[in-house]
């Protein structure tokens, strides 16, 4: 191949090329903290009469996520102590494929996994497009998905796979995923 070649070559490359979105991944981090926090004062609000007759103790402390783009950083997490078990809500981190985000709650009999999600979704979808290299994609077609910053998110309960469903996260479902890990 020519210089020449290669130049023209390199010109219909970038012709070709979608622009790159450029991700703030420090504000995503923030994000990230912000809605773990959020998470975190949600379920201790339905857990305050527990704590206040002693039912249940909540001890915070934190753990090292390390994820890529994000480096390595501290999260809050939270152990709650009823009677002689403990259940522990860690968490996972904020690079997941359909989600933005996930704690998991682990108990002695099982694990229940909280994810922070789009307000709509109802679980994981995933769609593959092919298009063959003389093909012109036009603004009609393009089916990606809106940006997450203009999203809502919630925290909702993933289902186990294979079929994995979004439960929306209320004091029930909340309630039912503890007993869940505590008895099985």
């Amino acid at each position: 191949m020519t210089k020449q070649q290669f130049d023209r070559f390199l010109e219909e490359k970038e012709r070709n090329a979608e622009p790159q979105k450029i991700i703030d991944w420090d504000a995503r981090k923030q994000e990230w903290l912000e809605s773990l926090k959020s998470f975190y004062e949600l379920t201790e609000g339905w857990l305050t009469d527990y704590v206040k007759t002693g039912k249940i103790q909540i001890e915070s402390s934190e753990v090292q996520i390390e994820e890529e783009y994000l480096g390595r950083y501290a999260a809050a997490s939270r152990v709650l102590k009823i009677g002689s078990d403990k259940v522990v809500l860690r968490p996972i981190g904020t690079s997941l494929v359909g989600a933005r985000g996930r704690v998991d709650m682990d108990g002695p009999k099982g694990s229940v996994k909280f994810i922070l999600t789009d307000k709509g979704s109802d679980g994981i979808r995933i769609s593959i497009s092919v298009i063959s290299a003389d093909a012109k994609a036009d603004s009609s077609t393009d089916k990606r998905q809106p940006e997450r910053a203009n999203v809502e998110g919630v925290w909702k309960i993933a289902t186990t796979p294979p079929s994995v469903r979004f439960i929306e996260l209320t004091a029930d479902t909340f309630f039912d995923a503890l007993t869940e890990v505590l008895n099985g």
